[in-house]
């Protein structure tokens, strides 16, 4: 718990305030008691905000959503006053710490304990569906666990049964190791999305680690969405019920109630006197002692609200309260190192960037981003954005749907040698002008599988008038790709098809055991392709869960064989090849290394990185805090520095780079909100210029989609509502757009230029959509 600072006030509505649990870029969590000595925590809408009518009606809204739970096991709203001129909202104080603080500090529950921790979420859950709602922020930092059993707090992006969000459009909204696949894709969410993030919380429990792993958000989905988790960790009483929330599809996860069932069918559920392990039972006692020893405030204890702006934002002497320094003793005091560490787990977060101090997370800025605990709070200086209204739209050239097989929607798209081709799980077809059939290479007279998700995925790549593409040796009653679970079927596979005839001139598989499929190839240089394959060729007990390792595999294209192969314990999420050379950097969640053309490792850097790009001569790596730094290909060493954030993208699309390699382009998140369109010299880190670009509207969702591409002389940039635009590379200024996929999930979308097209695949609408170059 912090001391009041000068801008804090001392007193809202009928509650004196004595700490503060936590803050963010909406406001702050303090500690209340009420005259008659209640204890509450009570959410304090930042000053700058209570001005906006929109955030006092999504305010408002979440008062009434958090009004609608009950239960013993969360925290219910006991007071509120969105009205008034400072909003705020105040719940019941549970005496208890955080699941991420006890786990942190005192290794994994006990399995007695974690059965009583499984019920107890399940049945906050109940009470949060039954009221027409959706958490959808379940994650240890917002489970406390008191001697009474666990309870379930922060409802302040829970979602109402009809779609209406409680926060703040443009947000990316969950914690990235909780969340669901669905939620990670922007798709619509059900309560089963709750489930999911019930098993990723009771995982964390039993075994003090995140199922999907640590860093940046947009490593962390990948996995999410993508990969099956190990749960050996899991006591094994526990682990079908784990496997069974986690299920991909939200149809296959069990109910709230169901997990209930299951527990009860095992043993006693409900909490004990002792259900919790003597050191966290002793760190809740702690906290009740220092609790129950502060003294009663006194009925006008000279406290008040914030000072006006303009104001030395030092109380008046005669208004600081005589007993306040005695009060601060006492809760920094005995006890005080518990209620540092349980204080700000115990706060209902604020900010649509805020998470509880401590609780990990990946992201860029989101909620449930890479960093936790207190956000920078905006500059309220905003900038001026153009609105771009009278740029001309885009005419299609053709749309089309070249299979509504199940399961065989575009995956991806390229523009070459006059075709259109597209690649989906069954079949390469290969488009002419007009948008009908040249020809066809399908997968199962290969042996193979093109593709083995069900969102956009990139395996192929065009080289000399060939098409090379990535599959998976698929067992021949294997007909529909799944996700991750059902990847679990063969090795690598490069295929190398004549771009003109679309005869298959050749093929090759990896020799390497133990592999589980490819996954994305990082492209063609120095007459060799590489490919990204799950598992990483070593021999381990058990079976192998996919994505929990993978592999580079490099193909010599001239002896089509394999010429080296690089295992990696991690998933590799980023990956770049080097501009007229060939060097490679491929980075997982935790860590990054520069391979030589030998697949040699040159240099590991153990950091998390957001983003990664070959520019010019260099590779630009982003750290967590999108600040990008160019690094020797050869070395690792800086080059240079410049200012970030620079914005991510969950398919490292987010920077787009000049056909000369002399200037790169990326997007930058300003202070306001916005983001800025920036070149930069790859050889210095200059500016060339920078521009803003325009607000997008109030309900549009981030999507961690920042997406470049440059080719055919235009700079293309598709939005976070997937509005592509068309702009001129030399100044960022608009040419033309495109809105005919306008509200749909960028990140769903795949998309490609160049031979005078822009070419987008919706895998889920089973379309592919080309225009020219010139929007006409």
């Amino acid at each position: 718990m912090e001391l009041l600072g000068a801008g804090d006030p001392r007193r809202i509505g009928p509650y004196v305030l004595m700490g503060r649990l936590g803050a963010g870029g909406m406001g702050a969590v303090y500690l209340g008691r009420s005259a008659g000595g209640r204890t509450v925590a009570v959410k304090v809408v930042r000053p700058g905000l209570s001005q906006d009518p929109g955030f006092r009606d999504r305010f408002r809204r979440e008062v009434h959503a958090a009004r609608r739970v009950s239960g013993a096991f969360t925290a219910p709203v006991v007071d509120a006053d969105p009205q008034a001129e400072t909003p705020w909202m105040a719940t019941a104080f549970v005496v208890g710490v955080s699941l991420h603080q006890a786990v942190t500090r005192h290794g994994p529950l006990p399995e007695g304990t974690a059965r009583t921790l499984a019920a107890g979420l399940a049945e906050a859950l109940v009470e949060v569906h039954h009221a027409q709602l959706i958490h959808r922020d379940l994650k240890p930092a917002n489970v406390l666990l008191a001697l009474d059993g666990p309870h379930v707090i922060d409802f302040g992006i829970s979602q109402a049964a009809d779609g209406t969000a409680l926060t703040t459009g443009g947000a990316v909204i969950g914690s990235a190791p909780y969340m669901s696949p669905e939620q990670a894709l922007g798709h619509e969410l059900t309560a089963a999305s709750d489930v999911f993030s019930l098993g990723a919380t009771l995982a964390f429990a039993t075994s003090g680690r995140n199922l999907f792993g640590d860093g940046a958000s947009a490593a962390v989905l990948f996995r999410v969405v993508n990969t099956a988790p190990d749960l050996n960790a899991i006591p094994a009483s526990l682990r079908e019920l784990v496997a069974a929330c986690l299920a991909k599809d939200p149809a296959h996860r069990p109910t709230p109630r169901q997990v209930i069932e299951f527990v009860s069918r095992e043993g006693r559920t409900g909490p004990t006197a002792n259900w919790l392990p003597p050191a966290v039972a002793g760190d809740v006692a702690a906290l009740r002692s220092v609790l129950t020893s502060l003294p009663e405030p006194p009925a006008n204890d000279g406290l008040t609200l914030p000072h006006p702006a303009g104001d030395s934002g030092r109380p008046p002497a005669d208004a600081v309260p005589a007993r306040g320094p005695r009060r601060r003793t006492v809760l920094l005091g005995v006890g005080g190192v518990v209620l540092a560490a349980a204080g700000a787990a115990t706060a209902v977060t604020l900010s649509a960037g805020h998470g509880t101090a401590g609780t990990g997370g990946a992201g860029s800025g989101a909620r449930g981003g890479a960093r936790s605990g207190a956000q920078a709070v905006p500059s309220p200086t905003a900038t001026t954005r153009p609105t771009w209204s009278d740029v001309r739209e885009g005419v299609l050239s053709w749309k089309v749907s070249p299979s509504q097989a199940q399961g065989d929607g575009p995956r991806q798209v390229l523009a070459a040698g006059g075709l259109v081709l597209v690649v989906s799980f069954q079949h390469v077809r290969a488009l002419d002008a007009q948008g009908n059939t040249r020809w066809t290479v399908r997968a199962a007279d290969h042996g193979v599988g093109f593709t083995s998700t069900d969102r956009p995925q990139q395996l192929a790549a065009v080289d000399n008038g060939v098409l090379y593409v990535g599959a998976t040796a698929w067992p021949p009653d294997v007909t529909v790709p799944t996700p991750a679970p059902g990847m679990q079927h063969g090795g690598l596979v490069l295929l190398a098809i004549d771009l003109a005839g679309g005869t298959v001139r050749w093929s090759t598989a990896c020799d390497q055991q133990n592999l589980l499929g490819a996954f994305r190839l990082i492209g063609v240089a120095g007459n060799r392709a590489q490919l990204v394959g799950l598992g990483d060729g070593q021999l381990h007990p058990g079976p192998i869960a996919a994505g929990s390792s993978t592999n580079v595999w490099a193909v010599d294209l001239s002896s089509r064989r394999g010429a080296w192969f690089h295992g990696d314990s991690e998933t590799l999420v980023f990956e770049a090849l080097q501009q007229g050379g060939d060097h490679s950097v491929v980075a997982s969640g935790g860590h990054c290394v520069a391979l030589d053309a030998n697949g040699r490792v040159l240099w590991t850097k153990n950091r998390a990185t957001s983003v990664v790009a070959a520019i010019g001569g260099s590779f630009l790596l982003a750290d967590q805090n999108g600040v990008p730094v160019a690094v020797d290909p050869s070395t690792g060493d800086q080059v240079w520095s410049a200012p970030g954030p620079l914005r991510p993208s969950i398919d490292n699309d987010a920077i787009a780079v000049s056909p000369d390699g002399g200037t790169f382009y990326g997007l930058w998140k300003d202070q306001d909100g916005g983001q800025s369109l920036a070149a930069l010299d790859s050889t210095t880190g200059h500016d060339r210029w920078r521009t803003p670009l325009p607000a997008l509207a109030p309900d549009t969702r981030n999507t961690a989609g920042a997406r470049l591409l440059q080719a055919d002389g235009n700079l293309y940039w598709m939005a976070d509502d997937a509005v592509v635009w068309a702009l001129d590379p030399a100044a960022g200024t608009p040419r033309w757009r495109f809105s005919g996929f306008k509200g749909t999930d960028p990140a769903g979308l795949g998309w490609a230029a160049g031979d005078s097209r822009l070419c987008v695949v919706d895998p889920n609408g089973m379309a592919v959509a080309v225009l020219p170059s010139n929007g006409v």
